[in-house]
């Protein structure tokens, strides 16, 4: 009696909190993460609102329930949050498309102005599933060096170029290293915090799938990318030292009063440079001013990095969905996109706005002069998403990648064990999956086909169909190279 007498009180008590203002307006309610840039964004959504003359509603925050897990059980459950947050890289889309929990928006799109048009080319592959429009970015990630201009000033040498080779890299990095660490007891200074294994593995001219991503494809010849981005690792921890190992990284933890947390080190130069995107922004206005600069992963020949999103989905089995798509509208906005330029929380959704004064010289900041440009211009000509195939589980193929990457360095499998044991439980759980979910057989049986076709056109080097290509880094990579034909589509005979 007690216990029910308690679960009466909470009831009314949550009721009364979360009921509709005593206005009667309608109330959307937004899972997303608990940034404080928030409340400033739900302002600027009910001012936008009011002067684009839409409905009168309200948003509201729900930041309790932004875990992946929470927001399948409720939407199954019928009372998921009206917009949710998700990472496009994670493949949370595919996964959400095919439990049937969003809303598609393909035609609203059109007609409120957030179509693919409205944001980074290289994001569409992200903004769909089947052909279909699901989702609208929040900001955009696409990732580079940061690099602390004045730790290369204190033992004179040059800061790094926009873009370089693997070589310029290891030579410029044992360089610093030798030079910054000279006369010290153990080694407090290094390049960089981290290798992009992904964008590394990609600028030898290969990717996780083939171009149908029917198959892993990560070992015979020409297919070396991630072995050689495996053995670079290594070799940059273990040899070179242009990279931490994890020992040295916990040994900052220990040692340091500031927790040994990344940017911090990056900010005192114990890290050269580090790699992450726009966002770090944030967190470096508050360690002071820092002379910085961005630079581009070194490359095997092919300079690419990551582009991914926060986005915002509408929730099918809402109340209020039409409302929702105005939320997705207001994201592509300028009231909105301005708030993202001036709190430097990654990429604006819409590239139009990277092109304004107040992005490209933020007036309170001349110290980022050198490096919004920079981000944005490289969103735009080499950023290419993470590969998602619709037959295998996303999160579980770089799971085994990093597994892979992990097991070398710590001496359990060779690079070519481990390349090779990778390719092989990717393509065992294409393979299981197929079994298991027999609806997507015709389509892979269809994708197979094709992957036959490509594979004769490279063989006797004629050009491929753009349309034959459903990889997005294929896509990017054939065209970069003049690989594709020019027609817009082919006839398979």
């Amino acid at each position: 009696m007690a216990i029910l007498a308690v679960l009466i009180l909470v009831t009314i008590g949550t009721a009364m909190v979360n009921k509709q203002t005593s206005s009667g307006k309608p109330v959307i309610y937004w899972v997303t993460d608990n940034n404080p840039a928030r409340a400033l964004q739900i302002n600027t959504f009910q001012a936008w609102m009011k002067k684009k003359g839409y409905p009168d509603c309200e948003l509201k925050l729900d930041t309790a329930n932004r875990d992946v897990s929470k927001q399948i059980i409720q939407s199954v459950s019928g009372v998921g949050g009206d917009v949710m947050d998700c990472w496009s890289g994670g493949g949370d889309i595919m996964y959400f498309a095919e439990m049937g929990i969003m809303e598609d928006v393909t035609e609203d799109a059109k007609k409120l102005g957030f179509d693919p048009s409205k944001t980074f080319p290289s994001l569409e592959d992200d903004l769909k599933v089947g052909g279909k429009q699901y989702i609208f970015p929040c900001n955009v990630g696409a990732s580079m060096y940061f690099v602390n201009c004045e730790v290369f000033k204190r033992f004179g040498l040059e800061t790094p170029p926009m873009t370089w080779d693997i070589a310029e890299f290891e030579r410029r990095g044992k360089e610093f290293v030798e030079v910054a660490n000279k006369g010290l007891e153990r080694r407090m200074f290094f390049m960089a915090e981290n290798i992009d294994m992904i964008s590394t593995m990609r600028s030898y001219g290969n990717d996780v799938f083939n171009e149908t991503l029917t198959r892993s494809r990560m070992t015979g010849e020409g297919n070396e990318g991630y072995l050689k981005a495996l053995k670079l690792n290594k070799k940059w921890i273990e040899e070179y030292h242009l990279i931490p190992s994890a020992a040295e990284v916990q040994s900052f933890s220990t040692d340091s009063g500031y927790g040994g947390a990344t940017l911090q080190l990056f900010f005192k130069g114990n890290f050269a440079m580090v790699n992450i995107g726009r966002y770090a922004l944030i967190q470096f206005r508050q360690f002071g001013t820092m002379d910085l600069d961005a630079v581009q992963y070194p490359n095997g020949g092919y300079p690419n990095t990551i582009i991914a999103t926060r986005a915002a989905l509408v929730y099918k089995g809402g109340k209020n969905k039409d409302l929702a798509k105005y939320f997705l509208a207001y994201l592509a906005s300028e009231d909105y996109n301005m708030n993202i330029v001036n709190d430097a929380d990654a990429l604006p959704p819409n590239p139009e706005y990277t092109r304004t004064e107040e992005y490209l010289h933020p007036k309170d900041y001349p110290n980022e002069w050198k490096v919004h440009k920079k981000f944005a211009q490289d969103a735009v000509d080499i950023s290419i998403v993470l590969t998602k195939s619709p037959f295998v589980a996303n999160k579980r193929v770089y799971s085994y990648l990093d597994d892979a990457r992990q097991a070398v360095l710590s001496k359990k499998q060779t690079p070519e064990e481990s390349v090779k044991y990778c390719e092989t439980r990717i393509n065992e759980e294409i393979d299981r999956n197929l079994l298991e979910k027999p609806k997507l057989r015709p389509e892979y049986d269809k994708q197979l086909e094709l992957q036959k076709k490509i594979d004769e056109y490279r063989k006797t080097g004629r050009k491929i169909p753009k349309d034959w290509i459903s990889n997005p880094y294929h896509k990017k990579y054939y065209k970069d190279m003049g690989w594709l034909e020019t027609e817009k589509n082919a006839n398979i005979q």
